[in-house]
């Protein structure tokens, strides 16, 4: 963004205003930094922005300031601690909790009006501060200790590894920032000083901060000042290699820095579609709807075949603005929240709005509902008949595992709406269906008698 000659290390989208917060105050612009202001009532550093509703929260040198009127007008809140920057700020339930450059983490129950040293955090530097749902980790500076809470940052526990080694010794590294996917996977970027520096690096944990694996192919360099996530992307701002992301993982980085003429990064920030870098002279600017495109995730927290009455948890990545549930195609629900229940019978998927212009689909997850839509469950065991190949490209073949009865019985195939396709009676242990002209999806197969029906069983038809 042109016009912003100023070191910029942190940065919020509030309404119409982009914020960038520099050491001498914050500045706005609401045309894309065309233009920028200079907000009134603060002049000293501004490191980390929050937001509570209306209210914007900065955090400054000995306090943290506020503004509700989008960042024009700041005041000042009681001071925390005298002669010592505040260096983060994060709103954690109704707690306001702050991490200071010296202290450890505090904490505000009352919006601001007085602050409580957190004793049981690590009495150092803190770089960070980031949550998932009923946890907080902050990371620290000098120590590399990394700490976790679930009580919105009154009381701190060490981590189960306590930080991130270098190498093999006992020493833990430098955390400079932290990240989290989908609510559930932590990340962190390192950057150390002398020999240690070869450990450098972006690392994943899966285990709430037990075990770290560093993941850095593709990154040219490795100490890492920032890090942004959306959806299934994840962001690194080098300390001198520009910008990287991943879309597996970490597995792969690539570089993101075309147009990037400054490539040592204070702060990466997301809003909707749009990534924000801010450096030592300014803001830069990309719009990252294609890297979104073909990154939605959906994922069942628990089986997908049900009894009637029950429902399965379905999960999205997050990072949405807004989600559109279908079934079967057919919208059936929008909220902002990335989870669905799915009670019903049939194909779910979900269309994620990252921005008004930019969205992406996950892919179909099939729920199957044991005696619902015509399809009985009753009487006769379970597992009746082996269906093989599943997936099917061509034909499938349903085999009889029970005795041969006297009965007639025949297979009834049915769509993910219970509608019945094809009705196939049975004279041998082995029957063959051909499924050239069948549309892809997901079917099931019913054993039926006279008397008695198998439970549904479910089968792929794929192209």
């Amino acid at each position: 963004m042109p016009n912003l000659s100023k070191n910029v290390i942190s940065l919020h989208l509030s309404n119409i205003n982009l914020l960038a917060g520099t050491d001498t105050g914050i500045y706005y612009t609401d045309n894309s930094g065309n233009s920028w202001g200079t907000a009134t009532g603060i002049n000293t550093t501004a490191k980390s922005i929050a937001q509570d509703g209306a209210k914007l929260l900065v955090a400054s040198y000995e306090q943290v300031f506020q503004s509700t009127n989008n960042g024009y007008a700041w005041t000042s809140m009681p001071t925390v601690y005298s002669f010592q920057d505040v260096n983060n700020v994060v709103l954690s339930g109704s707690n306001y909790v702050i991490g200071m450059n010296g202290t450890g983490v505090w904490y505000s129950t009352d919006k601001g009006s007085t602050w409580v040293s957190s004793n049981t955090s690590w009495q150092g530097r803190n770089t960070d501060i980031v949550q998932k749902p009923g946890f907080m980790m902050s990371s620290f500076q000098g120590s590399g200790y990394l700490q976790t809470s679930n009580d919105n940052g009154v009381t701190w526990y060490g981590a189960a590894g306590n930080g991130i080694k270098v190498g093999q010794t006992s020493s833990f590294q430098d955390i400079y920032c932290l990240g989290v996917k989908n609510d559930s996977i932590l990340i962190a970027g390192t950057k150390n000083n002398g020999t240690s520096s070869q450990y450098d690096g972006v690392y994943f944990s899966y285990d709430n901060g037990k075990n770290w694996t560093r993941k850095i192919n593709g990154i040219s360099t490795t100490a890492i000042n920032s890090l942004a996530v959306i959806g299934n992307v994840i962001f690194a701002g080098t300390n001198g290699g520009g910008v990287f992301y991943s879309v597996d993982e970490g597995l792969n980085w690539v570089a993101l820095n075309t147009g990037l003429s400054n490539l040592t990064i204070n702060k990466l920030y997301i809003s909707g579609s749009t990534l924000y870098a801010g450096v030592s002279n300014g803001v830069f600017y990309i719009d990252i709807c294609n890297l979104l495109d073909n990154t939605a995730s959906l994922e069942a927290m628990g089986a997908t075949t049900i009894q009637f009455g029950d429902s399965v948890e379905l999960r999205a990545n997050t990072g949405g603005i807004q989600y559109e549930w279908f079934l079967n195609n057919t919208k059936i629900s929008s909220s902002n929240k990335p989870v669905l229940y799915a009670k019903e019978q049939g194909n779910y998927k979900a269309i994620i709005s990252y921005s008004t212009n930019c969205f992406d689909t996950t892919k179909s997850i099939a729920v199957v509902v044991n005696g619902t839509n015509g399809i009985r469950d009753n009487a006769v065991p379970k597992s009746q008949l082996n269906i093989y190949p599943n997936p099917s490209t061509g034909a499938v073949a349903f085999e009889l595992t029970t005795p041969t009865y006297s009965e007639p019985m025949e297979i009834l195939i049915y769509d993910v709406a219970g509608s019945l396709v094809k009705a196939i009676p049975v004279f041998t242990k082995q029957t063959q269906l051909t499924t050239d002209d069948w549309e892809a999806g997901m079917y099931f197969a019913v054993l039926r008698s006279t008397t008695n029906s198998s439970q549904a069983q479910a089968f792929v038809v794929i192209k």
